[in-house]
């Protein structure tokens, strides 16, 4: 059997167990593509969904997209207000109306997914959820066209140090300290090196950098995430997810059985993206960091 034809009867077996094909997506009354909408926007979390980011993220068009959120709007499922950022963007979020709506389908949906697995034994379930994985690793790789990772060259070091402080500064109002903590441990990572530890660093096909993460050696079996990045042009692709997911694979190819992360609460985003990923949030405390109120989060992951 040819990759197409194999690719083929997989989606004809899925998309029928999973009840895909059907105009009401396990009885709700919406589409799939509409479920997905409310679905990208309850991920967000606090940090709201752009419209934009929505569609990329599920491919669908534009214009479907604004047709899809007027009527949420309407319905009083969502609400949207500019963005802190930028006026000129409007993110969404799903208003207590909208949540009542979304989360009988959410847990439909685990439901029939725990039916599915219950045959399985637990190293089986173990074993899909790997294969699942890396399916969606390699397609994310197809989806960001013209990115690859790399490791580091000479210059990564330098544009990693001055994209923290540049966009830090922009979008959180740190100070300097934050600049000189990133030094600090770009430093670290070159004059302290350990087997388990890796830099990833994407660029598009001309070579211009547009993101990073590093793994970095904690304690035996444990990797720590650290200096994830992306250029502001480079969000929305999925792009986050492929770096998260590349550091999560190398710390479990060096053998690690768990990762842990610092971040700031106002990092609304990444911490959707962690959330999604399977982190689990183990502390967070306020305090003052590079000359703003801040509320220091620890998550981690078993790998």
């Amino acid at each position: 059997m040819s990759h197409i034809e194999t690719i083929r009867a997989f989606n004809r077996d899925y998309t029928s167990r999973l009840g895909l094909l059907e105009s009401s997506y396990l009885g709700s009354g919406l589409t799939l593509t509409q479920v997905r909408v409310l679905q990208e926007i309850s991920f967000a979390g606090e940090a709201g969904a752009l419209a934009r980011e929505i569609a990329q993220q599920i491919g669908a068009d534009e214009g479907y997209m604004s047709r899809v959120i007027s009527g949420f709007l309407r319905k009083g499922w969502l609400r949207r207000q500019a963005d802190p950022g930028d006026a000129r963007r409007k993110r969404l979020w799903l208003t207590e109306a909208g949540q009542a709506v979304f989360s009988p389908i959410d847990t439909a949906s685990r439901t029939l997914l725990n039916t599915m697995l219950a045959p399985l034994p637990q190293d089986g379930r173990d074993e899909l959820c790997r294969a699942l994985c890396q399916v969606q690793s390699l397609l994310g790789d197809a989806s960001t066209s013209g990115v690859t990772l790399r490791g580091l060259e000479s210059g990564d070091l330098g544009w990693v140090i001055e994209a923290h402080g540049r966009l830090y500064a922009r979008d959180e109002g740190y100070n300097l300290d934050f600049e000189a903590l990133v030094a600090q441990i770009v430093a670290e990572f070159v004059l302290k090196p350990h087997p388990d530890n890796r830099a990833f660093i994407a660029v598009d096909s001309q070579g211009h950098r547009l993101g990073s993460t590093f793994v970095v050696h904690e304690a035996p079996g444990v990797a720590r995430l650290r200096l994830v990045l992306l250029e502001p042009e480079a969000r929305g692709l999925g792009l986050g997810r492929q770096l998260l997911q590349a550091a999560m694979d190398h710390a479990r190819a060096r053998g690690c059985q768990k990762m842990v992360l610092w971040t700031h609460e106002s990092h609304r985003a990444a911490c959707a993206l962690y959330e999604k990923a399977g982190f689990v949030l183990t502390s967070s405390t306020p305090g003052q960091d590079f000359g703003v109120d801040v509320v220091d989060q620890t998550w981690e992951i078993a790998l």
